[in-house]
């Protein structure tokens, strides 16, 4: 009998620094984008999770093979702000992109 040998998914989340920030405070748009790698086909769970709340909602990307694939998000603010937001990957394993911070400035 062969013995069964299990590969390990490796994720490799990544967000970009510092993301792009536009509007007037009225609303102020902090979009963020990165990147998922994965080294198997398969689906992979993520969501965002910011400084002002806990994630709620998860999203599925479909690795048809091994590559990276993109991710966006958009925070929308009114008036001058700070925070960070974190790309978490849920499954097949847990991995993130680490904090990515930003700051919005209104007025002089």
């Amino acid at each position: 009998m062969l013995p069964l040998l299990l590969a390990a998914f490796a994720l490799k989340p990544t967000l970009d620094h510092p993301p792009a920030i536009t509007g007037n405070c009225n609303p102020a748009r902090v979009h963020f984008t990165g990147h998922i790698r994965a080294d198997a086909p398969g689906p992979v769970k993520y969501t965002w999770v910011r400084s002002d709340k806990p994630s709620t909602a998860t999203f599925t990307l479909d690795f048809t093979a091994p590559g990276s694939l993109p991710v966006t998000y958009d925070w929308l603010l009114k008036g001058p702000a700070h925070g960070w937001v974190v790309l978490q990957v849920i499954s097949p394993e847990a991995a993130n992109s680490g904090m990515v911070r930003f700051q919005v400035k209104c007025g002089k």
